[in-house]
């Protein structure tokens, strides 16, 4: 899948332009408003896994989610602390950002705080999350923590008459967007 970041038209070999303020206002928009999110990590034969996740982004940019142990996503995070996420918006020309990151699942402070954010976007959105006892001790679900290690937007470039013929990646500093 092709995600497009096309806020405004970007000269054709001008690579600087690509972060700009509108841009970065626009991935934090997008962290902020976008919440089901896909993580890939890879299975112990080698093989791709993609997984829909709801998740939260804290101001650091690192983010959480809730996820049952035993998942093969969950499984994957275990064994190689992984994943690459896909952060998008649907909506055509909307945007996307892609992370690599390195994951775990949360312990006592980071838990709290992933709950605590997790837990105001679900209740706005969908009514309840549960107790944080839910994520602890023998229950079934766990909060995971993701932090970015390296962000890539996507630049389309389009022909005379609009079409895109050709998307290019480009890397992102996290410092530029905190």
């Amino acid at each position: 899948m092709m995600l497009i970041v096309l806020l405004k038209q970007i000269p054709k070999n001008d690579m600087n332009s690509i972060i700009t303020s509108e841009r970065i206002e626009r991935i934090h928009e997008i962290l902020r408003d976008i919440h089901h999110i896909a993580i890939a990590t890879v299975n112990k034969d080698g093989s791709p896994l993609n997984s829909p996740v709801f998740a939260v982004f804290d101001k650091k940019l690192n983010f959480y989610w809730s996820s049952h142990p035993e998942a093969e996503h969950s499984k994957n995070i275990q064994r190689t602390h992984q994943s690459f996420i896909v952060v998008f918006d649907s909506r055509e020309g909307h945007g996307g950002l892609y992370i690599q990151a390195m994951v775990r699942e949360c312990q006592q402070e980071e838990m709290q705080q992933g709950y605590v954010l997790l837990k105001r976007c679900k209740e706005q959105l969908y009514g309840t999350m549960g107790s944080l006892e839910t994520y602890q001790g023998v229950h079934s679900q766990r909060i995971y923590k993701a932090s970015p290690q390296k962000l890539w937007v996507n630049k389309s470039e389009r022909d005379v008459a609009g079409a895109i013929i050709r998307d290019r990646r480009y890397e992102i500093s996290l410092a530029d967007l905190s």
